[in-house]
């Protein structure tokens, strides 16, 4: 058997471990955990938000137990001394040691609470509470070598493998200490607990070769249980991803058929852009086709949203829109400029700073009346519409009689249609 221990800085690598536990730990098994697709890819910063969420949520099913599965630990240990180790343990678990103000618990809870999520959010998978409960079994057997072997080598052992990519994650989306001084506090402490437990582990079997290989396979079977709750969280991941695939291949579009579909929590997905850059500086071929048509200039800006948009309109001096209307919202900020917009039979006047709503279907037209040029922000839900399939704009090439009657104001040229 190889050597195995884990130094936090390279928690994901074999080569990290250290020959203490080399008697202990099966390599095949510590090495399925270590290459496990999900830690791997905790580790890169790889996983959406909504896995990691997922994760943390059933380790908790798992996890706030952990008292439970000390005190059933300490009742069947035989020598007082030994009790009072795995007491330094509860001591530190409960923040009673004197350095701690808040329970490892509260700690565990806290990051939660940072993330939006409890545990409360998700049932336990049957992976997850098969743990629980095997871990609990173990620790509850009149043999104290099972509970140990349990405690020690399928969890305070391998702590840093766990939570060392899930650190890298946290801190990869941008979480801070409230969320992570959980996972970084039992990456630096753990290890002390686990060689306090293999102390224990050596007294209690004597050499005794048949009392050795029953410890190693209890941490076996813990270790193998823990795989068995990432591969459910992961298959799970990797289900939504194809559905999304899938619905992205259909063209984005939903029918009753896929009611089905609807999930059971939101999950973040990144698209490749975030930003587009330098929106009025760099000339797009939408820009031109859509300056053609509204007779003004007019900078899309392009970026994956699919129930706003947003424009930045240009007027020259006395430059007016088209009159117009459409079944969308539109708010507007003006940036530079003022003039006024003809709003259904109300004129509303503007300069730079303000901002202004153009309602549902109302005719609407926006006339530069200033000395130079106007610049403004249109941000409108025309995508949601047209993803339904419901958006319309009409150009108006006629004025409306209601125009006729309304005053100009005497700052601005005859406006342009």
């Amino acid at each position: 058997m190889q050597a195995i221990a884990i130094k936090p800085q390279q928690a994901t690598s074999l080569s990290a471990v250290s020959p203490i536990w080399s008697e202990w730990l099966c390599e095949q098994g510590l090495t399925r955990l270590i290459q496990h697709p999900l830690l791997v890819a905790l580790e890169r910063n790889e996983v959406s938000l909504t896995t990691l969420k997922t994760l943390l949520i059933q380790h908790s099913h798992y996890s706030r137990h952990f008292t439970r599965y000390l005190c059933a630990l300490m009742g069947q240990l035989d020598h007082p001394e030994d009790v009072l180790a795995l007491m330094e343990n509860m001591r530190e678990e409960m923040g009673v040691d004197g350095n701690d103000r808040i329970t490892h618990a509260e700690l565990y809870q806290r990051t939660l609470r940072v993330l939006g999520v409890s545990t409360a959010d998700e049932a336990a998978l049957p992976e997850a509470a098969a743990m629980a409960q095997t871990m609990f079994s173990h620790c509850q057997n009149s043999d104290a070598l099972v509970g140990l072997a349990a405690m020690c080598l399928g969890a305070e052992a391998i702590v840093p493998i766990i939570y060392h990519p899930i650190l890298q994650a946290l801190r990869g989306k941008g979480y801070g200490e409230e969320a992570t001084e959980f996972f970084s506090l039992h990456i630096e402490e753990d290890e002390d607990h686990a060689l306090t437990m293999l102390a224990i582990m050596k007294r209690l079997t004597h050499g005794d070769e048949k009392r050795h290989a029953l410890a190693t396979q209890i941490g076996r079977e813990l270790i193998e249980c823990r795989i068995a709750m990432f591969d459910a969280i992961w298959r799970q991941s990797l289900t939504f991803a194809v559905a999304q695939a899938e619905q992205r291949d259909k063209g984005g579009r939903f029918s009753s058929a896929d009611f089905w579909r609807v999930p059971s929590r939101l999950q973040v997905h990144l698209p490749d852009r975030l930003s587009h850059s330098q929106v009025m500086q760099v000339s797009q071929d939408n820009d031109a086709t859509f300056s053609s048509q509204r007779k003004h200039k007019v900078h899309i800006v392009d970026l994956p949203s699919h129930t706003i948009s947003m424009t930045v309109g240009r007027l020259d001096v006395t430059e007016a829109t088209r009159l117009h209307r459409h079944n969308y919202e539109t708010l507007i900020y003006v940036m530079q400029g003022e003039g006024y917009s003809r709003i259904g039979d109300r004129n509303v006047p503007w300069r730079a700073g303000d901002a202004f709503y153009v309602p549902v279907w109302a005719e609407h037209q926006h006339v530069n009346s200033g000395g130079g040029e106007c610049v403004y922000l249109a941000c409108e839900n025309a995508p949601m519409l047209q993803n339904l399939g419901v958006s319309l704009c009409v150009k108006s090439w006629v004025i409306p009689a209601f125009e006729q009657r309304l005053p100009r104001p005497a700052a601005c040229g005859r406006s342009r249609l």
